[in-house]
């Protein structure tokens, strides 16, 4: 199944199990990763248990484990300006 067609809390839920299985693979306990970040084993219980966190929370997370490559696709897009979409749109 595509990401666009799962519901909100369903990829919330798939994002913290992929994190939790980052953090085992690099053998960190809830309490190690949660000293990495600066937040407490709670927030991570959380996360993991796919009930989200701030954007900050999650990109600090995602410094630790070296995962922020795709953010930066993101970051590096250039947008589509309104008067250009609408031409793309119109053709």
């Amino acid at each position: 199944m595509f990401f666009i067609n799962k519901l909100d809390g369903d990829i919330m839920i798939e994002l913290g199990e992929k994190l939790r299985q980052l953090r085992k693979s690099k053998k960190y306990n809830q309490q190690e990763l949660a000293d990495r970040v600066g937040i407490s084993r709670k927030l991570v219980i959380d996360i993991e248990a796919g009930r989200g966190t701030s954007l900050l929370v999650f990109v600090k997370v995602l410094k630790v484990f070296k995962r922020t490559n795709r953010l930066l696709e993101i970051l590096d897009s250039s947008p589509i300006s309104p008067k250009e979409m609408y031409k793309k749109e119109n053709k």
